[in-house]
């Protein structure tokens, strides 16, 4: 496994280049990116161009929201299913592991068996296009009420209904997103989890709680770094998937609300320590890197410090 940065989900922002620059100063293997982003700069000029700094720092592309919204009306998913090619032929170009999509925790639109085969049909749509390009697939849920709230009909917002749907794709290049939050909130085993192949596993996110709520009552918000109280056992989630040869990315998936006041170098810097505590708990190597270890200067850092081409 390798330590990934998601700076947006830490409330951390900035340009491209600036977010490499975090990711190596603090030891970050990979980052996940804004696609949506990417592929807009590349209409401007061109792929390498748009990804120079990318492409200079040789950082693992974990991943990226896939821009599709599967509980749009029939008209609205066809339109973006068709801009889907390009964007996933720019993500291949970068080496992307992985694209990510939610599955709606509820709807307006059907009854959860209805609904669970339209969405399954178009799931493997998007997968072929997925397929084309060699990058994998990571559905993930949400157990938290933000992402539910005011719909009629439930949908997928449990780990029964997670990994039902997930057996119910047809296309191999359909993984899981494994959130340790969400597989703890809803009702995930360690024995389920012990079932999933790690090659069927996109990405690993890990977060914390100080209780666990249940699913009635979970927010976005009660998300914490991993370690910060040792409610959820993310030493042995890591040593599970270690265990069926997961060797993808780990990310730490607190909440941006719970880093009020401090600096993007300062969550980051705590985002690597939770991530390092969780590695090292579980007998994985890991390393923890500082900036006083890439430069021995009180000056801000540069590009050309850690190996990036301006």
């Amino acid at each position: 496994m390798y330590k990934n940065l998601n700076a947006t989900v830490l409330g951390v922002s900035g340009r491209q280049s600036e977010l490499i620059e975090l990711a190596m100063t603090y030891g970050f293997s990979g980052l996940d990116i804004d696609i949506v982003d990417l592929v807009k700069r590349t209409q401007r000029s061109e792929f390498e161009k748009a990804a120079r700094y990318l492409l200079s720092a040789k950082m693992k592309v974990s991943g990226f929201e896939t821009p599709i919204d599967l509980d749009a009306d029939d008209e609205t998913f066809a339109k973006e299913l068709a801009t889907l090619h390009q964007t996933l032929e720019i993500a291949g170009k970068t080496g992307a592991r992985a694209g990510f999509l939610r599955l709606p925790a509820a709807t307006d639109r059907l009854p959860f068996h209805e609904f669970f085969d339209v969405l399954r049909k178009r799931v493997d749509a998007i997968a072929e296009i997925f397929a084309k390009n060699k990058v994998m697939l990571g559905l993930y849920f949400s157990a938290a009420l933000e992402n539910r709230e005011n719909r009629q009909f439930k949908f997928i917002q449990d780990v029964e209904g997670f990994l039902a749907f997930f057996k119910a794709c047809t296309n191999p290049s359909v993984g899981l997103v494994i959130d340790s939050f969400n597989w703890t909130v809803g009702g995930g085993t360690f024995e389920q989890l012990a079932t999933i192949p790690g090659n069927r596993i996109a990405a690993l996110r890990l977060a914390d709680t100080e209780t666990i709520p249940t699913i009635e009552d979970a927010s976005l918000k009660m998300r914490l770094l991993a370690g910060t109280s040792g409610v959820i056992d993310n030493v042995r989630i890591v040593s599970i998937l270690s265990k069926a040869g997961y060797e993808g990315p780990i990310t730490a998936f607190g909440h941006a609300s719970n880093f009020g006041g401090m600096t993007r170098d300062s969550i980051v810097a705590k985002s690597q320590d939770s991530l390092d505590n969780v590695l090292a708990g579980a007998g994985l190597p890991t390393f923890t890197r500082r900036p006083d270890m890439i430069i021995e200067s009180t000056s801000p850092l540069v590009l050309e410090d850690i190996g990036l081409e301006a």
